[in-house]
């Protein structure tokens, strides 16, 4: 992987991994409510620049609904319902991945140490280039969230936040896309001050 290749809106993909309220009791690391924030930015992304995406998670049980901000702004994605820590083990997901045609991949969920970890190691090992969004993530210690950066990391990964990859993606103010992205950052980042 080259670490200075720089993502674009015609070779990436986007994956929202768990972004379920259910999951909440296990996440101390980052505030809910910005977790909830920083999710829909994120997905608002993926619509902004017409990313393809996936979606991964089911509702019901312990796992709750899904975040009502990011299935706002994720119309466009295919979901995929798995059974499965790894979305990788779930064969709809490969096929879907498949499908777009991308190598570039970029994702993010609720828990950094247990599904996006695992989703992102297996992506690395079927020949995919994960970025991972770790500013729509959390964990239950600091500890485990930094074990989990620092694994992803030294397997190939690379950490971005969701607001880096908005603007290496939208690239100039003035195209369509930049008074959109300024509006995301005045309203979804601590840029705006209105967090």
């Amino acid at each position: 992987m080259n670490y200075s290749d720089k993502l674009t809106r015609d070779n990436s993909v986007f994956i929202l991994v768990d972004f379920l309220d259910g999951f909440f009791p296990g996440i101390k690391t980052i505030d809910h409510d910005l977790l909830r924030r920083n999710a829909e930015a994120f997905a608002r992304l993926s619509e902004l620049f017409r990313i393809p995406t996936i979606m991964l998670g089911e509702e019901g049980g312990f796992r709750g609904s899904f975040f009502p901000g990011v299935v706002a702004h994720a119309g466009h994605a295919v979901r995929v319902e798995r059974h499965t820590p790894s979305a990788w083990d779930e064969p709809e997901f490969q096929k879907a991945l498949a499908g777009m045609g991308r190598r570039k991949v970029v994702l993010g969920g609720i828990s950094l140490d247990i599904c996006t970890l695992q989703l992102t190691l297996d992506l690395i090992g079927g020949g995919y280039e994960p970025y991972v969004v770790v500013d729509v993530s959390g964990s239950d210690t600091a500890l485990n969230e930094q074990a989990a950066m620092l694994r992803m990391t030294q397997a190939g990964a690379v950490m971005v936040s969701w607001a880096s990859i908005a603007s290496e993606i939208m690239k100039d103010w003035q195209t369509a896309e930049g008074p959109a992205v300024g509006k995301l950052y005045q309203d979804f980042s601590y840029w705006g001050n209105r967090i």
